[in-house]
């Protein structure tokens, strides 16, 4: 029979989510601005409504996998282009 081994939960910290909302929805803000593209243009191209990417550019709510991914094509951008320096 084997041991059991004790795992911790790690916690991440309500200051620790704001930060990375916080730089998220600047970054997706940023990426759109920096290509001349207006919010109502991209939310159609996704398929979403123009108050989801205004939310998302706001930190009220975040993308998807599936919509990080196409922002990435919409935006011509990795996804580590997103995410780095969060």
């Amino acid at each position: 029979m084997k041991p059991k081994i004790r795992v911790e939960k790690i916690e991440v910290s309500e200051s620790e989510l704001k930060e990375f909302n916080r730089g998220l929805s600047e970054k997706l803000r940023l990426l759109r601005e920096e290509r001349g593209l207006k919010r109502d243009w991209v939310a159609r191209r996704l398929g979403v409504h123009y108050n989801t990417l205004k939310n998302w550019e706001l930190g009220k709510s975040r993308p998807g996998t599936r919509e990080i991914l196409a922002l990435c094509k919409i935006y011509h951008c990795k996804p580590s282009d997103i995410f780095r320096g969060l």
